[in-house]
């Protein structure tokens, strides 16, 4: 036993004295994959699998800054019953997390090698900054019960997977993104799943960068349907502008623009980024520069993985093979300005601020008021922001595959939470634990955000559409076309409606 097995089956044995059912590794399912053979847990029927080993560890050596590549073989069985590495980022007050063996797999299926179920893989989120598949609110259990194979992945972020850097393969967290999806390709039979039956789905930045994938030849023959909760999906670089905002942040390291110069910053340095952004964000020519989306880590056309614009070469038929899924909360902003009371010290400066930085026209404010999506300066800058990096862009990827011909089926969260005070609303990220069942989870991103009673018939809901979704290609309610534009709103009672972002839609027309 060489030193990681040691420490991998001392973690286990620790964990597993505070699981239920006195599990043991040396007594979970073991499943052969071309690799070597892994050993994983049953959790009430679950069979689990934590941080299976995909790619070899991406801030080492030749790995660093360099294309995913495959684990090396092993010999015997290895325990997967803790979870691996996240990607290098900050954590709540900007210091170095995760950054060592993160490209693992999560995994939870019914019935390993005994059955052909259908596969999910999700995309965790994070705004391009961090990644966790190890979120307590992306647990599959419910999934695996429900008959349906459930893996997270990881993906490396911020500058090691975004930035333009010369002699560094482009596009590196959708390369670890492409990477992950042939694992399953390879690999998912032996799990119980149909590799000819996957789903790719995820939230906020993770469906962003779907919208990436579901457009890029490179993706062919991986996955057959997307789902895409709350994409920012025209968050994407020109081959010019990522150049720029690159040097722009390698001037501020002071350091060269090659590979061996960002690969020796280390961690402390290298997310010295957050300052970067804070004294950037305050620029109007900087923020009118990035058009008002000032996430910094975003994919760039660079004619290989993306050939143009996403939602361009959706709306050229890149997609038209592919059932797909799209939606977005109805109030998203809030997350980022309700908890921290941000609401309530916004004024007309920020309101100015949007409009400048954006190009919208002056009097889309009073158009917003108007028609009553605020009256605050705080809720009109929450609905606004909202629309703008959400919901609006997410209207064009329904647009998009619309106009392609493909199929597109559409959805609006519109639950309010009562979480800070009644004040959060149908905020970003919300949905996700409703998806998951995981509302009932003991966790504090989970209570404070869902709030004292998240209702059980809204994730059985919604739980039950996706798992149809995946099993059959078909939520289970209209497609979305350019005249109806009919569209599921999941509430504590969901129901389909007509073109719920008609006011959204007539002001804020997005290119």
């Amino acid at each position: 036993m060489n030193r990681r097995q040691f420490l991998y089956g001392s973690a286990a044995m620790a964990l597993m004295s505070a699981m239920p059912f006195h599990a043991h590794a040396s007594e979970g399912p073991i499943v052969k994959t071309p690799k070597g053979s892994v050993r994983g847990l049953t959790l009430d029927g679950v069979h689990v699998f934590r941080g299976v080993p995909c790619g070899m560890p991406p801030y080492q050596g030749k790995h660093c800054l360099a294309l995913p590549e495959p684990v090396a073989p092993w010999n015997g069985v290895i325990d997967a019953v803790t979870f691996g590495d996240i990607p290098l980022q900050p954590d709540g007050k900007g210091k170095p997390l995760g950054g060592g063996d993160c490209l693992r797999l999560n995994i939870w299926t019914p019935a390993p090698g005994k059955t052909t179920c259908p596969v999910m893989v999700y995309i965790p989120g994070g705004g391009s900054t961090r990644c966790d598949n190890n979120d307590v609110r992306y647990d599959g259990s419910a999934f695996a019960r429900d008959g349906v194979v459930l893996v997270t992945i990881n993906y490396r972020v911020n500058v090691h997977g975004f930035l333009k850097i010369n002699g560094t393969p482009s596009n590196i967290a959708l390369r670890d993104m492409l990477f992950a999806l042939r694992w399953v390709q390879d690999n998912i039979a032996a799990f119980g799943g149909d590799p000819d039956n996957v789903t790719v789905f995820g939230q906020s930045a993770g469906a962003t960068h779907i919208t990436s994938l579901i457009s890029s030849d490179a993706s062919k023959g991986l996955f057959r349907r997307a789902v895409l909760q709350s994409p920012s999906a025209l968050s994407q670089y020109n081959a010019e502008l990522a150049s720029k905002v690159s040097a722009s942040l390698l001037d501020f390291y002071g350091v060269k623009n090659s590979r061996e110069a960002v690969a020796a910053l280390s961690p402390e340095k290298l997310l010295t980024f957050t300052s970067f952004i804070a004294e950037k964000n305050k620029d109007p020519k900087w923020c009118r520069m990035l058009g008002g989306n000032i996430s910094i880590f975003k994919p760039y056309v660079d004619g290989d993985i993306l050939l143009k614009r996403p939602v361009d070469a959706i709306a050229e038929g890149a997609a038209r093979g592919l059932e797909i899924m799209v939606g977005s909360a109805e109030q998203e902003w809030r997350l980022y300005t309700v908890p921290s009371w941000a609401i309530d010290r916004i004024g007309e400066k920020e309101l100015k601020g949007f409009v400048d930085a954006t190009g919208f026209p002056a009097d889309i404010v009073d158009r917003y008021r108007k028609a009553g999506r605020g009256d605050t300066p705080g809720d009109l800058f929450s609905a606004l922001q909202s629309d703008f990096i959400f919901r609006m862009p997410a209207n064009k990827v329904l647009e998009s595959q619309a106009k392609a011909g493909g199929k597109v089926w559409a959805y609006s969260f519109a639950w309010k939470s009562d979480a800070v005070n009644g004040k959060m609303g149908a905020a970003h990220s919300l949905d996700v634990p409703f998806v998951f069942k995981t509302h009932r989870k003991d966790s504090p991103r989970v209570k404070n955000t869902l709030g004292s009673n998240p209702p059980d018939s809204l994730a059985e809901t919604m739980h039950s559409a996706w798992v149809r979704f995946a099993s059959t290609g078909n939520p289970g309610w209209t497609p979305f076309d350019t005249g109806r534009r009919m569209t599921m709103r999941f509430d504590t009672e969901s129901k389909e409606v007509s073109d719920p972002w008609k006011t959204e839609r007539e002001n804020m027309p997005m290119k």
